[in-house]
């Protein structure tokens, strides 16, 4: 009686796997939308579309610019692409910089060049191996090196309703990144100088910002971020990150990074006045971080701006202790 029960199901079930695993082969690719804000475009099933990452109410929405998030849905069933600006740069040799790293990864990963356009560089990674038992299971991933030499990444994820399908999916995936078309939007890594508002006021910060160098800015109702990023080569393992909080309840970033105590007291000068900051540091784990809030009614009653330089390398503090000395405040 059991088998009798049995046997029917499980026929009915392979059926819909079948059916839903044809359906996917043959969906439509007409649906084109934007990735990093007209970086590039890529074409998804019409009823995919483009949803930011929810935030908390006190956090600042993502940046359009850094991140793009679009969800294919079938069902119960969950594809999900994630595009992130790496803030790195290649040139000619960006294949050999893959395959160097690939080699010292994870065996069963297997990889392919999908375009070679000279406005667009892309290659895909697909992994042997796939994690069932989390939510969101990472099923491929392209790298993208756009005509300016700047290169972002996509990843495609996922849900576990989809797993038994997931070699249709990375089809789909695949059918998808081969799909690639240049935005107009370019990064700019040129020396300039940007004259950003500060939110809430009738006052801009002036920034000189150096070659490789460049501005996000993120805002909520009542503080703002200005966060500068260093782009640097595909192969360069340093990092550097210059924070500048506006606002009325900043919080200080070295208790997220492990510290408890300052190692010394630096100065710096900001806005011709001499700061006294925090400066930390762990040559174990290099890791860096010198900050400070600031009182600046000069700017906004009541307003605080806290700065926060961060990097794995010492030296590189100072760079952006350089460049926060540089800044100037205009009406």
């Amino acid at each position: 009686m059991i088998n009798r029960v049995c046997i029917p199901g499980a026929i009915f079930f392979l059926l819909v796997i079948s059916s839903c695993a044809q359906e996917l082969k043959s969906l439509e690719l007409s649906n084109k939308l934007s990735i990093l804000n007209d970086r590039a475009y890529f074409n998804f099933p019409d009823s995919a579309k483009n949803m930011a990452r929810p935030v908390g109410i006190m956090s600042a929405d993502h940046n359009i610019n850094k991140e793009t998030r679009v969800l294919f849905d079938v069902g119960p069933k969950r594809l999900v692409f994630f595009a992130q600006e790496l803030y790195r740069f290649s040139g000619d040799n960006f294949l050999e910089q893959i395959l160097a790293e690939d080699n010292g990864e994870e065996q069963g990963i297997t990889g392919k060049v999908l375009s070679k356009e000279t406005s667009l560089f892309s290659y895909l990674s697909v992994p042997g191996d796939f994690d069932s038992t989390l939510n969101a299971i990472f099923v491929s991933s392209l790298l993208v090196k756009t005509k300016d030499g700047s290169i972002f990444r996509v990843d495609a994820y996922i849900n576990p309703a989809a797993y038994s399908l997931r070699n249709e999916y990375i089809s789909l995936v695949e059918r998808i990144f081969t799909t690639l078309s240049p935005g107009k939007r370019k990064n700019l890594r040129e020396a300039r100088t940007e004259k950003l508002k500060i939110f809430g006021t009738k006052k801009s910060f002036v920034f000189e910002v150096p070659e490789n160098y460049s501005i996000a800015v993120d805002q909520k109702y009542d503080f703002q971020v200005f966060k500068f990023i260093k782009y640097r080569d595909y192969e360069d393992t340093s990092w550097v990150s210059l924070t500048i909080y506006v606002g009325s309840h900043p919080s200080m970033f070295h208790k997220e990074y492990g510290f408890e105590s300052a190692t010394e007291m630096q100065t710096l000068d900001f806005l011709g006045k001499e700061v006294k900051c925090l400066y930390f540091a762990n040559k174990e784990k290099n890791l860096y971080l010198k900050e400070q809030q600031i009182p600046s009614d000069n700017i906004k009653n009541g307003l605080i701006v806290h700065i926060a330089m961060s990097s794995n390398r010492k030296e590189l503090i100072d760079e952006l202790g350089g460049i926060a000395t540089r800044i100037k405040l205009e009406q």
